[in-house]
């Protein structure tokens, strides 16, 4: 399987790749809505389908999430390990591609970082070094 960039390379994506993107995460984001997965952590739960990274030759799609609880972040990822095949079988029915591409599930780290930099540009030294 060919390693594709998860670096968000939105900047570098041709306008097939853009558009693939779109209407696979919006058929992901049925698919969770409808329960159609079998997952009960997946379809009894909030998630946010935050970015889709699909490969140049779109074989192979990446989907980033963020559910609402982020404590059970390894039953999610367990989750759409399990339900792949379901999930897969599900899109290739609702997208009109060539080839029904590869799915990847990763958690989206991104909003930790946000906490941490809250944190810090909230405390006591930077504030005072804001005063300064």
């Amino acid at each position: 399987m060919n390693d594709f960039s998860l670096d968000f390379p939105r900047g570098k994506a041709s306008q097939r790749q853009m558009k693939v993107q779109e209407i696979l995460r919006a058929a992901l984001v049925e698919i969770l809505q409808r329960g159609l997965t079998k997952e009960p952590i997946l379809d009894n739960s909030m998630i946010t389908i935050t970015y889709v990274d699909v490969s140049p030759d779109l074989k192979h799609a990446k989907f980033i999430f963020l559910p609402f609880d982020e404590e059970k972040k390894d039953e999610f990822i367990k989750g759409f390990k399990s339900a792949n095949k379901r999930i897969r079988k599900e899109i290739a029915q609702r997208v009109q591609l060539k080839y029904t591409p590869s799915l990847s599930f990763v958690f989206d780290d991104t909003i930790k970082e946000i906490r941490k930099l809250d944190e810090l540009f909230s405390s006591n030294k930077v504030s005072n070094d804001i005063k300064s």
